[in-house]
């Protein structure tokens, strides 16, 4: 299915940083083709390289 992101937010993981073996992690925020919209978890590594930002597609 085809999503739009709406909204990219990094977490914050505090004065602690990133745990150890995790990798640093966004909540974005998408809309289908149907208007719907959620919450998906993505990695920053993913977005970083695959270019995304706010209002481009992607397929999952």
């Amino acid at each position: 299915m085809r999503y739009t992101i709406l909204d990219i937010i990094e977490w914050d993981y505090g004065c602690e940083g990133v745990p150890d073996g995790e990798e640093p992690m966004c909540s974005v925020v998408v809309r289908d083709e149907s208007n719907n919209e959620k919450v998906i978890k993505l990695s920053d590594s993913y977005l970083t390289e695959n270019h995304l930002k706010t209002g481009d597609t992607i397929e999952l």
